[in-house]
């Protein structure tokens, strides 16, 4: 199984194949499918789209990835940066994206995900790492790297003493989420759209 000592920064040269990598990862995934209903398009799109929020969270976050090739990588951002500004979005390059992957794919993408950070402040008031994007490419699944990218933060989010939180939309990935020690707060569906969501949450072990 891989430990978090197989894990590295993500370098800025890697970013385009890590987001190449989370595409093939993502391309089941209900919002992703909801954003480009074809397959053909969802292949050719969604790499632009992790790309983006790969660049936004290497200047302003934590990114780990895979030693070597970037086949799994998770994006953080650390606590007291989780709010996405919009200067930071246009220092990131991340407001270029729409035009990248389409103005009505990005809407479809935003009615899904505004709805459902609208939570986040409230199930999330106080400082805590933000997990917006994990995921492992479809060979490399299996092997125990998600659990290293979660490990690789939430051993650092115990010693400072500060909880964790995401959302996913993929029913199979909360059992996951729970076996890491996170709770469900809100499950719910997005309601123009159908996807189906949960948001969770993780509180800081206080084990020595």
């Amino acid at each position: 199984m891989t430990s978090t000592a197989d894990l590295v920064p993500l370098k800025e040269s890697l970013i385009d194949e890590a987001g190449h990598a989370l595409a093939r990862a993502f391309m089941d995934d209900p919002l992703c499918i909801h954003m480009f209903p074809d397959a053909e398009e969802r292949a050719r799109k969604t790499p632009c789209h992790f790309s983006g929020f790969l660049r936004y969270v290497h200047l302003f976050g934590k990114i780990w990835t895979t030693s070597g090739n970037p086949d799994a990588s998770a994006a953080w951002l650390p606590p007291g940066q989780t709010e996405m500004t919009g200067d930071r979005v246009e220092a990131s390059g991340l407001h270029l994206v729409p035009d990248m992957v389409g103005i009505e794919a990005w809407q479809r993408f935003l009615e899904v995900s505004d709805y459902i950070d609208r939570l986040h402040p409230d199930e999330a008031p106080e400082p805590h790492w933000y997990l917006p994007l994990i995921g492992v490419d479809t060979p490399r699944q299996g092997q125990g790297l998600g659990s290293a990218l979660l490990r690789v933060v939430l051993d650092r989010a115990d010693a400072e003493r500060v909880p964790a939180y995401l959302w996913t939309v993929k029913a199979k990935n909360v059992a996951f989420y729970e076996h890491h020690g996170f709770r469900v707060l809100t499950a719910g569906t997005e309601p123009t759209s159908g996807v189906r969501f949960w948001t969770c949450r993780r509180e800081a072990s206080r084990k020595p």
